[in-house]
């Protein structure tokens, strides 16, 4: 790497510095570009292809007896540029390496702080760092958002606000409105993130964050004035906190439940050590949505990984329980939370090579992770399941875990339980990224994996503990079982496009009880989908996701032992991810490839539709095209499918027909390897 000392300074006189500094980093194709400035106070705007994309917007961080870094009079001492080369391995990601070629300027000021710039190709960032000898309160940080164009499409999730509740204690998992930057927020909505912008030249903005340790979230709410902009609003210190259950309401302190609510809050965001980074601001970039999915920002600028070891950690695909409540049918005992029907399910995860099944809420007494269930036999369990080459993860609420992680991932992790899934955290503030980490950190000592259920959207903490294999922050496929009024093929492209451009989503696909729009009733015992039976089997390689929820039961997928065969062989991680194209609520098409393997898959909303696909993906030679496309009659009857094999080239244009609420997936191997 090169290191080079910058002058990039409005009005730089002599030795001396006037006092309206700019300071500009752009990324190694020249396309991002990223800038401070320091009149009237510390701003930032963002451009790609020489057009703003972010207007100048203030910056700050207000610490406790230091004042506002970045107020007025904020004087540049100094900026240096380091030009960043080479890879970084990604085993348990979307690519095998992610390319670190970026341009990082940082910003000295008077006063002991800094400001980090970064410019890579696949988006900008900036982050604040300190350098206090002592532990700081960091009262309060200045980081918003100003749209250039009222105009501008915006495609964002608020939280879920009930009869004046903390906003900040949500389950992260909204549906996104579509507006524009006129009409985002206006209501008084607070704003979580990733949030996507799309330009009037095609060009996309996604805003997240990276590198969230130590710290609360970043979220947004509306600004004052007259010109759109969003301001931050983020989560103050919890004084007081209460555990709590929708069945219990309130309950003794010292009973562990479902959630643990905030009832009070502190003046400050955080206590935290003087000398640290602060998480980065992030802004992806892309002169189309469907590019969004080739981006590794996020990933790119996290904490490298902290393990010393990472060999142990198995990605995998889940059979799982709760979706389907346990419902197998055409066998000799009662389906339930009970031993009989879970060694059902590990002898269905066995056949088909399913890594895992998960025991969710049921198999411990009363929310009590250390009081089994006398119905369900983990014990035995476990033992039967690692037996048969599958490994058990158990579900629990985090207020069950805190404070408590070594003595319970130590317990189980003994017994032969493989990892855990951990529920309803709905917080962003210090204390609950304290705890994501520190329990990120015990289970990989016990080598345990983790799926973060019940979260707010990932920020490369998975970088840092690859041992976290999932997150929610997702409106996921769950939410079926209650919803009448939901337009989900709508939702999934959606979630394609925004939440999955900050990382891995636990939206649990793979319904095989699939339903036409005029057709579709939420059902809680036997819940299905809305859209084809190929959509469903698309989202397998469209979403990412190292541990892969797979929803329905044991007994849908033996009836439908083609579609399931064919979802099983789909894997979780992958050497490389390309963008076949979309339109932000119309369409998507991707392909990833897996060793010497490529899957491509599409989805649409209901409104039918033709694409083409182009295999320019694949390389020279021929391949072998296992396809799954949606029936002629997939209108009427959304089950309805067909299969053909074909012979490809690379660089042959396939046509793709999907029927309303459709999918197409297809998985291609080399003419000559075996099938």
């Amino acid at each position: 790497m090169s290191i080079t000392k910058i002058c990039l300074l409005i009005g730089c006189a002599g030795i001396g510095l006037a006092n309206a500094q700019t300071v500009s980093v752009k990324s190694p194709d020249g396309k991002n570009e990223i800038r401070i400035m320091t009149e009237p106070t510390l701003s930032y705007a963002v451009y790609r292809a020489g057009v703003e994309r972010v207007a100048a917007t203030p910056m700050a961080l207000e610490i406790e007896g230091k004042g506002v870094l970045g107020g007025a009079g904020t004087k540049i001492v100094t900026a240096d540029t380091i030009s960043l080369k080479g890879t970084i391995a990604s085993p348990l990601y979307k690519k095998a390496a992610v390319d670190e070629a970026a341009n990082k300027t940082t910003i000295a000021f008077d006063g002991g702080w800094k400001v980090v710039l970064i410019a890579r190709n696949d988006g900008v960032a900036y982050r604040f760092e300190t350098e206090f000898p002592e532990r700081v309160k960091v009262m309060k940080e200045t980081a918003g958002l100003a749209f250039p164009d009222a105009s501008t499409a915006v495609y964002a999730g608020y939280c879920r606000e009930k009869n004046g509740s903390d906003p900040l204690q949500c389950s992260w998992e909204s549906i996104y409105v579509t507006t524009n930057a006129a009409g985002l927020a206006s209501g008084g909505q607070t704003v979580y993130l990733p949030l996507v912008a799309k330009y009037a030249d095609g060009a996309v903005m996604c805003v997240t964050e990276s590198d969230l340790l130590d710290y609360p979230g970043w979220n947004l709410r509306r600004a004052a004035g007259e010109s759109p902009a969003l301001e931050a609003y983020m989560a103050r210190y919890p004084s007081k906190t209460k555990n709590w259950d929708w069945a219990l309401r309130d309950s003794p302190p010292e009973v562990p439940l479902r959630y643990m609510r905030v009832v009070e809050r502190a003046d400050y965001l955080a206590e935290t050590a003087g000398t640290r980074t602060y998480p980065w601001r992030v802004f992806m970039l892309a002169d189309s949505e469907g590019l969004l999915c080739e981006a590794d920002i996020v990933y790119a600028l996290a904490t490298p990984c902290r393990l010393k070891s990472t060999d142990w950690i198995k990605p995998g695909k889940v059979a799982w329980d709760w979706w389907n409540c346990w419902n197998v049918s055409g066998v000799p005992f009662r389906a339930g939370i009970n031993t009989a029907t879970y060694e059902y399910y590990i002898d269905f995860a066995a056949e088909f090579g399913v890594e895992y099944v998960i025991m969710d809420e049921g198999w411990s007494k009363k929310l009590n992770v250390l009081e089994l269930n006398p119905d369900t036999d983990v014990p035995h369990l476990v033992k039967y399941a690692n037996a048969r080459g599958v490994g058990i993860i158990l579900w629990c609420a985090w207020p069950q875990l805190a404070g408590r992680q070594n003595e319970i991932f130590g317990k189980y992790a003994k017994m032969g339980v493989k990892g855990f899934k951990i529920d309803f955290m709905d917080r962003d503030d210090q204390p609950l990224e304290i705890f994501l980490e520190e329990t990120a950190k015990i289970a990989a000592d016990w080598k345990l994996v983790i799926d973060y259920h019940g979260m707010h959207k990932p920020t490369g903490l998975s970088r840092t503990y690859p041992n976290i294999l999932n997150y929610e922050g997702v409106h996921g496929l769950e939410q079926t079982k209650w919803e009448n009024d939901v337009d989900f093929p709508r939702n999934d492209l959606l979630s394609f496009y925004c939440r999955q451009s900050a990382g891995p989503m636990d939206y649990t696909p793979g319904a095989m009880l699939n339903m036409a729009k005029s057709q579709y009733r939420p059902n809680n015992a036997q819940p299905g989908s809305q859209g084809t039976r190929v959509h469903q089997m698309a989202l397998m390689s469209l979403y990412e996701a190292p541990l892969q929820m797979l929803c329905d039961s044991p007994t849908q997928y033996l009836r439908n032992r083609e579609c399931f065969s064919f979802m099983a062989k789909v894997p979780v991680t992958w050497d490389d991810t390309v963008s076949l194209g979309g339109a932000m609520e119309e369409w998507v098409a991707a392909a990833r490839r897996k060793g010497d393997e490529w899957y491509a898959a599409a989805i649409n909303s209901w409104e039918q539709r033709k694409i083409q696909i182009d295999t320019s993906f694949l390389g020279e030679g021929k391949w072998r095209a296992e396809i799954f496309a949606d029936g002629v009659n997939a209108d009427r009857d959304a089950t309805d499918y067909v299969k053909r094999t074909e012979t490809v080239s690379a660089g042959d244009k396939l046509t793709v027909e999907m029927m309303p609420g459709g999918g197409w997936t297809a998985r291609f191997v080399r003419k000559g390897f075996l099938w």
